[in-house]
């Protein structure tokens, strides 16, 4: 996840949420940043395996691509925290003042 985008969703947390709610969207944060920091030492690796200097290219590529994928569903497991902890009404309100 782009970590601007990182930044934005955990913005969206309000402060006044629990000590457990935070250690988790914390936990959250911090799976997402460290395979993210992973990926980007394992694509460097590769590269210098694919240039000759060293490594196993295919063991890289076998952990890039795990890590990838895992990185997904990290990603999708702290959008679903950040929605649930930052869960606003999702009724829809028209001019009239009249709810959905």
């Amino acid at each position: 996840m782009n970590p601007h985008r990182l930044q934005g969703l955990v913005a969206a947390v309000p402060e006044s949420i629990g000590p457990d709610q935070r250690g988790r969207l914390d936990a959250h944060v911090e799976a997402v940043g460290s395979c993210c920091t992973r990926i980007m030492e394992v694509k460097q690796a590769l590269r210098g395996a694919l240039d000759g200097r060293g490594g196993s290219a295919l063991d890289l590529a076998c952990e890039l691509d795990s890590l990838e994928r895992v990185q997904e569903r990290l990603d999708r497991y702290l959008l679903a925290v950040v929605e649930e902890l930052s869960h606003v009404s999702r009724e829809s309100v028209y001019d009239d003042g009249v709810p959905v």
